[in-house]
């Protein structure tokens, strides 16, 4: 098998990864929603059918997920393609909340970029652009995010 044709056919494969993936992050914004609410690592671990010793690494993989920003499906432009490459966003939708996103501005270009603090920030047009390089939109719905955010190139 070619490498294109494995490509085409791990498609659907590759959307179901993206949905374990989507997956983890809702699970743990639920974890946090539901200890929110009050409810003790004991109750909770026995609802989930988990132990209290899986139920805390649960929470402590949980505090590195950021929670959803309010009007928008998810906490970055990046989890916002990831959600469409899934199937889990229309196109449209997707369009509406990329244009939409108050991107922040990134750092300049560093030298070293072993000290680029662009690998932590979130929320920055580079997340199109990693979402583009990832294969997560097409160049057309790139290209409308980018003339929609930064207007059109001359």
């Amino acid at each position: 098998m070619s490498a294109e044709e494995l490509t085409s056919e791990s498609s659907r494969a590759r959307a179901m990864r993206l949905r374990i993936d989507l997956g983890n992050i809702d699970y743990a914004r639920e974890l946090h929603r539901l200890t929110g609410l009050g409810a003790s690592q004991h109750d909770l671990a026995s609802a989930l059918f988990i132990s209290q010793s899986g139920l805390a690494a649960a929470l402590t993989a949980a505090h590195q997920v950021l929670p959803t920003r309010p009007g928008f499906s998810g906490a970055s432009p990046y989890e916002l393609c990831q959600r469409f490459a899934a199937g889990r966003l229309s196109r449209a939708q997707l369009l509406d909340e990329l244009t939409r996103w108050d991107y922040t501005v990134a750092a300049p270009h560093t030298v070293d970029t072993f000290d680029d603090p662009r690998v932590e920030c979130q929320g920055t047009i580079d997340d199109i652009d990693q979402a583009f390089d990832d294969d997560l939109i097409n160049d057309a719905i790139y290209n409308q995010v980018l003339d929609a955010v930064e207007g059109p190139q001359p």
